[in-house]
């Protein structure tokens, strides 16, 4: 239940109204910003990781809003203030248990809405058998084809199994021959009980939903196809919405796969194409920044690291901004500038979703996946861009291709990698092997009053404690929330100033 809303214009819902004009000394008014969060895997609540994810990246950050949109913090009003917000009825998400949260104009004369992609009920009602059967396929591989940073799951997961399975075999054995005692069968049927007890509470609601997704099969197909949807007409309608110039894509977990994906299919259709020599100079001077780090099919043959990566990342962030903005040669806009990625098993892509590394490269060489930077045209890398005909008057027209989506979206990924199954986030780890040199992968320290105990939840947590794990030499360490917070980057550090004209309020 949600309190008062404050009255907002008689437009309908969630289009944009007329804002008034700035009053002297505040920001110009701009376009608004949105932050679309795609939660993990597991029984998740309705907007209960958004509410938590707002509150570390806006509501604690009095560095992003005017000290006249600061107020008590309803939950601790003795204590410091914090930045205010709503929540707001929305139609963009077609369910009325989720809902849109606003802030007021910032610093820079900005609001950002946070929306919440919420998948989890699509996903429920895997059964024990897909879920043994999803365990079976990743168990029944070469060792060579596991890699190192999974070995320690795949062990643990054979352990558990082997271990099932034998006292499976010594109550059959013993039953069948009828010298079964009554304290191994009491110890074997508590065994059986309790690993029965374990998957429904714990292996259904969180594995099956990996199993429910990551691998497209016949028994996949249907459930994969709904969370699809459901994101694309989500983020399709904020593409669309004149209302934003920017849309930031944040994953955590299993929801970093599925955000990936829609990436990949919102892309193809939303890319640059019939682009003209003359007519789109601006556009193609930013396709050939970013060609610059165009890399090769062969995935092996990839630098640790780019010569220029602070300018790769500057030259994806202005290829957005040439194309975030429609015309009527161009009426598809691309506004999805940033996709940050937490705690993401994407790092296990080669052992999760296809069977070993050389498919999985095998799958960036043929586009099925989508490298950063992205694949050029040519073996060699070269460009991302290819000839895709002429035009009515004979102009040559060309086009980006469909797998080069990280040429206008910055992709940052935070991990925290411990030193085992238990410590740390094991289900995370850095992309730079399967696809490219030029994610920003940021590793952190996190705590919980537990210590560093399975941290994979803690990435935007208050009461967390946690530090940049990597910074550069003669630089202080972030945070983990100050990291998130640059990833993040409501404050837009790469956006050049300029005044712009009044535009849509929201609330």
């Amino acid at each position: 239940m949600s309190g008062p809303q404050p009255v907002a214009s008689p437009t309908k819902s969630g289009s944009p109204a007329k804002a008034s004009l700035p009053a002297p000394g505040k920001a110009p008014r701009k376009l608004s910003q949105a932050v679309v969060i795609v939660h993990g895997m597991g029984e998740q609540r309705p907007m209960g990781t958004l509410r938590e994810f707002v509150r570390a990246v806006w509501s604690h950050d009095p560095a992003r809003a005017p000290f006249y949109a600061q107020v008590a913090d309803p939950a601790d009003p003795g204590g410091e203030k914090v930045n205010r917000s709503w929540i707001t009825p929305d139609s963009r998400t077609n369910s009325h248990e989720l809902r849109r949260i606003t802030t007021p104009y910032d610093v820079d004369g900005r609001r950002t809405d946070f929306y919440e992609l919420y998948w989890a009920d699509i996903a429920q009602g895997t059964t024990r058998g897909r879920l043994a059967a999803w365990v079976t396929n990743l168990l029944w591989r070469k060792p060579a084809d596991i890699p190192r940073d999974a070995r320690g799951l795949y062990v643990i997961t054979l352990l558990a199994v082997v271990t099932v399975l034998c006292a499976a075999l010594v109550l059959a054995t013993s039953t069948s021959q009828g010298y079964i005692s009554w304290t191994t069968g009491t110890l074997v049927t508590t065994l059986a009980s309790f690993v029965v007890w374990s998957v429904d509470r714990f292996g259904l609601p969180y594995f099956g939903d990996v199993a429910a997704y990551v691998r497209a099969e016949a028994a996949t197909v249907e459930k994969r196809a709904l969370v699809r949807d459901r994101g694309l007409t989500l983020l399709r309608r904020l593409m669309l919405d004149d209302g934003y110039d920017r849309i930031v894509l944040v994953s955590h977990s299993l929801g970093s796969i599925i955000a990936y994906d829609l990436l990949q299919i919102l892309w193809a259709d939303f890319r640059p194409r019939k682009l003209e020599a003359i007519r789109d100079k601006a556009r193609l001077k930013a396709i050939c920044a970013v060609d610059k780090s165009a890399l090769n099919a062969d995935g092996s043959a990839w630098l640790d690291k780019l010569d220029d990566f602070s300018g790769f990342r500057r030259a994806q962030w202005e290829l957005y901004r040439q194309l975030r903005a429609s015309d009527a040669d161009h009426p598809l806009p691309w506004k999805i500038s940033d996709f940050v990625t937490l705690g993401s098993p994407l790092t296990h892509s080669e052992f999760l979703v296809t069977s070993n590394l050389a498919e999985f490269r095998r799958g960036i060489a043929e586009r099925l996946f989508s490298a950063c930077p992205p694949i050029g045209e040519t073996a060699a890398g070269g460009t991302v861009l290819y000839q895709e005909g002429r035009s009515r008057s004979g102009k040559p027209q060309r086009a980006v291709h469909h797998g080069a989506v990280f040429a206008a979206t910055r992709w940052t990924n935070i991990f925290d990698r411990g030193n085992g199954w238990l410590t740390g986030d094991p289900i995370s780890g850095p992309m730079a092997e399967n696809f490219g040199p030029g994610v920003e992968n940021i590793q952190v320290e996190l705590r919980s009053s537990l210590g560093r105990i399975f941290t994979h939840r803690l990435y935007w947590s208050l009461k967390a404690t946690g530090v940049e794990a990597t910074a550069a030499a003669g630089t202080p360490p972030r945070s983990h929330i100050g990291v998130l917070r640059d990833a993040v980057d409501l404050g837009r550090k790469l956006e050049p100033s300029q005044a712009a004209p009044t535009t849509s309020a929201r609330r």
